[in-house]
């Protein structure tokens, strides 16, 4: 709300995230959602994917506005999938060929921050968050990944938001506690040996297994728990990590590790990055494709509005 007052001001980059944010908005009222009673995943796209999205833009275009509009539809893509679906398929928690964990892991918590936003506003009724807990604890969390790649790191995102919002101490302290084993395993040069050696996309697996390791410090955080000054077992820390890839981005030869790697663009997690530790060396890649928002293919999206910072500040 504060973000939006701001905008309404003129200062960026709150101006610009929030007409982003609402450009798309205004158009996605209008959608309906689509669950199905039995949910598999077999590429990185589909009806889940959109719909986790579009709930949370909307619940956060409704604290924008303070219309209800907006948050009704929230509610509705929401409720659509808890009323609907009952179980997955294609999902193994400890196995890498169950692709449906990867992608709920990637997505989920964007219901949750929907739901998060949408906490006092009488827009869900308390039954229907009740059901919506029980929903996130017996259909959700059961498939979250807990393998040592990119994929655990998507299951202890979902895990930690959800065991968060939930309420669940036991859960949330194992969730970080997986974290943490993760980070274990970078050296400390900082680059993550399981995404480095994806070839030609290594670049572009290591981005993105830090979307979800910063986006679970900062969930963490605010639940009064340090990950972002974790060093591991091996000497890596999430600044290290960062860091690494940072320097690669900013010129990608010299990638040690596959001579012809292809440079993704700076993912959402790099406003999460600047806004925490001020770093200017991240200050170019954040600006190369601010406003961050709702591209993506997990819940880490419309990070300008949510956590962005002037440059230079």
């Amino acid at each position: 709300m504060d973000r939006a007052a701001m905008a309404a001001q003129g200062i960026d980059p709150y101006k610009a995230a929030v007409d982003d944010l609402m450009s798309w908005a205004k158009g996605a009222v209008r959608h309906k959602p689509h669950p199905v009673t039995s949910l598999r995943i077999d590429g990185t796209k589909g009806a889940f994917v959109d719909d986790t999205a579009t709930a949370y833009g909307l619940a956060l275009a409704y604290v924008v506005t303070g219309d209800d509009t907006y948050g009704k539809a929230a509610a509705r893509f929401i409720m659509a999938w808890v009323d609907t679906m009952t179980r997955t398929r294609n999902t193994c928690p400890n196995d890498g060929a169950c692709q449906t964990s990867l992608i709920i892991g990637r997505t989920a918590p964007g219901f949750v921050f929907a739901a998060d936003l949408l906490d006092g506003s009488g827009l869900l009724t308390d039954a229907q968050v009740t059901q919506f807990r029980g929903w996130l604890r017996n259909v959700i969390l059961p498939t979250a990944s807990q393998l040592t790649n990119n994929w655990g790191d998507t299951g202890t995102f979902t895990r930690v938001a959800i065991t968060a919002y939930l309420g669940d101490a036991r859960g949330f302290t194992a969730a970080t506690a997986k974290w943490r084993s993760l980070m274990d395993l970078v050296p400390s040069d900082g680059h993550i040996p399981a995404e480095v050696a994806r070839g030609r996309a290594g670049m572009g697996y290591t981005q993105e297994a830090l979307d979800y390791k910063l986006a679970t410090a900062l969930i963490a955080e605010r639940h009064g728990v340090d990950l972002w000054s974790y060093v591991g077992a091996r000497g890596g820390s999430l600044k290290k990590a960062v860091d690494y890839i940072a320097k690669y981005l900013r010129n990608k030869s010299g990638w040690p590790w596959y001579g012809n790697v292809r440079r993704w663009p700076p993912s959402a997690m790099w406003e999460l990055a600047y806004a925490h530790w001020h770093d200017p060396k991240y200050a170019r890649l954040v600006a190369e494709v601010r406003p961050y928002g709702v591209t993506g293919h997990s819940a880490v999206r419309w990070t300008t509005l949510t956590n962005g910072l002037p440059l230079g500040s």
